[in-house]
């Protein structure tokens, strides 16, 4: 019988004209293995497929679909028996991490070195003359395609190394009957590997798409990708957890990897609000390829899900979903002032809470009083959408941003929507937390954050911060403005902060009424468990098991 493997194929009419996302799924035709690597439309679809087999949705993070910000500090799941709650209540191990991505991202590996050993059988020539397809050569393809993979594999040993520390590192197909007792290697081995296969990415890819029939592009890397992976990579290979010298020649290299990101060169800009928040809002949906902010995205085109899982209990077939923290609530400032609330002076009024405060909390937060899709949100016990309902609120608030505000989800009605893998803020961030632990807070770490700030309206930061206090506000700053864009459990681990953080008390609000008069509660939600062993996920108990390269000995110190 005739090896075959089961891969997405378009026709080449198809080809020629489709305009579907890497997420639509062409017809499925089985293609013997060995055809595979010889015609460039196949292994453009192969590619395709560890694109979208492979690519983890943040929407749909852990076991239990949701945020991975329902594991932190920043949010609760309202749905009180997810697997989620593990992570708050310590109550995660070896045989049972809710965010296990040990074996799904190897097999995107697997497949990228599968890629790398097969690609040199590619036909790009017919009888002397180049193939053509989309009036592009099948040799201008392949290149594309060979710093596409390159950049895959990068990204997935990224987001290994994040979690679990040294892994090993597989640089080529390791087949049944073979030995698979790789060792782990260093950190910083895999931080190597990462930046060779971005910087042979770079080399290699488009700086976009726009010059080709871009809709069948969308969602594919480009040299920006590769460029803000290194940025990140870099970043938090210099970060306290990964750093304890602190070496300053790593906080260099992750400055010189965002500089583009802030000094121009890269082609991306902030959109624009104009005063006007719904702009920003809208800034988390609808066609990403045409924001300007978007660095690289997945695109998931429409759907509702997002919204059924998340909407609050009072609308018809809302799931509650995401409840964002009272702790997280606290860190937006005050936008009079710029002053976090805590601050004297800062004129936050505790019996007007929502009073005069930094604009993206109402636009990533849905908080009691808020107009929404159609009426007033009401927290209240009692309430439309109060704690007492199934899935009801736990914190005393739901998620907003990502979500679309006008959804009839009665009459199964959709919204586009993407991921956001890397987008400008984020760079600018990058460089200015790695400038200032550099040289300290100088024109360009105010320049990058600030761009970020005043485009909502809110103050410039203070001249003449230290090392330290700005620090702080760069900290701060990530927490607001990538708030549920997957960065909080990583942000706070490299930093070293766990403790104070994930470990910290969970609070909320309690929302009551009187006549038309409102009183806000502080409540504890949660006493969360952070222990120093839960800086690193453990690696698999079936891996230590199976492979004695790494064995017991070798486990993440605590597991």
């Amino acid at each position: 019988m005739k090896k075959s493997i089961l891969i997405l194929i378009c026709a080449f009419a198809m080809l020629l004209s489709c305009k579907k996302s890497l997420l639509d799924s062409p017809p499925e035709i089985l293609v013997p293995e060995k055809l595979i690597f010889t015609e460039i439309n196949y292994v453009t679809e192969f590619v395709n497929d560890i694109y979208g087999a492979t690519l983890q949705s943040g929407f749909s993070a852990t076991s239990s679909t949701t945020f991975i910000e329902t594991a932190t500090d920043d949010a609760k799941h309202n749905n009180l028996s997810a697997e989620v709650q593990r992570f708050g209540t310590g109550a995660w191990s070896a045989d049972n991490n809710p965010d296990n991505l040990w074996n799904y991202y190897y097999t995107g590996i697997r497949k990228c070195n599968k890629f790398f050993e097969q690609i040199g059988q590619v036909n790009t020539v017919d009888h002397g003359a180049p193939i053509i397809i989309n009036n592009i050569t099948a040799e201008v393809q392949k290149q594309r395609l060979i710093g596409e993979v390159y950049f895959l594999r990068a990204y997935f040993y990224a987001e290994l190394i994040k979690r679990y520390g040294g892994v090993p590192l597989l640089t080529k197909t390791i087949n049944v009957g073979e030995d698979a007792n790789t060792p782990r290697a260093s950190y910083d081995d895999g931080v190597k590997l990462i930046l060779k296969d971005c910087d042979s990415a770079f080399n290699r890819l488009p700086v976009d798409y726009t010059a080709s029939n871009v809709q069948n592009y969308y969602g594919r890397a480009t040299k920006w990708s590769a460029q803000a992976l290194k940025a990140r990579v870099l970043l938090y290979a210099a970060s306290p957890l990964n750093n304890p010298s602190n070496d300053a020649s790593k906080w260099e290299a992750a400055a010189a990897a965002a500089l583009p990101f802030a000094n121009g060169t890269a082609p991306f800009s902030l959109t624009a609000i104009s005063n006007n928040m719904a702009n920003y809002e809208a800034n988390f949906r609808g066609n990403p390829y045409a924001n300007k902010e978007m660095i690289w995205v997945q695109n998931e085109s429409n759907q509702n899900y997002l919204e059924l899982r998340n909407y609050a209990v009072g609308f018809d077939r809302g799931s509650g979903g995401v409840g964002p923290s009272q702790n997280l609530v606290d860190a937006f400032e005050m936008k009079t002032t710029g002053k976090p609330i805590s601050e004297a002076g800062s004129g936050y009024d505790p019996l007007q809470p929502y009073l005069n405060r930094d604009p993206r909390l109402d636009a990533t937060i849905l908080r009691d009083g808020l107009t929404y899709n159609g009426r007033v949100i009401d927290v209240t016990r009692g309430g439309a959408d109060g704690p007492d309902k199934t899935n009801g609120t736990v914190t005393g608030y739901y998620l907003k941003k990502f979500l679309d505000p006008a959804l009839n989800l009665t009459n199964s009605q959709t919204s586009r929507h993407f991921w956001i893998f890397f987008r400008l803020p984020e760079m600018l961030l990058n460089y200015a937390e790695a400038r200032n632990e550099t040289v300290g807070a100088d024109v360009s770490v105010y320049a990058a954050v600030n761009a970020i700030r005043t485009r909502v309206g809110m103050p410039v930061l203070p001249a003449g911060l230290s090392q330290a206090q700005m620090r702080e506000r760069i900290r701060n700053e990530r927490r607001i403005e990538l708030a549920f864009e997957g960065h909080r459990p990583w942000d706070v681990r490299r930093w070293k902060i766990g403790e104070t953080t994930l470990g910290a008390p969970l609070r909320g609000i309690r929302v009551s009424r009187d006549g038309t008069a409102t009183t806000y509660t502080s409540s504890l939600i949660e006493n969360k468990v952070f222990l120093p062993k839960m800086y690193l996920y453990p690696i698999p108990q079936n891996e230590v098991d199976a492979n004695t390269g790494i064995g017991r000995q070798n486990q993440n110190p605590g597991w």
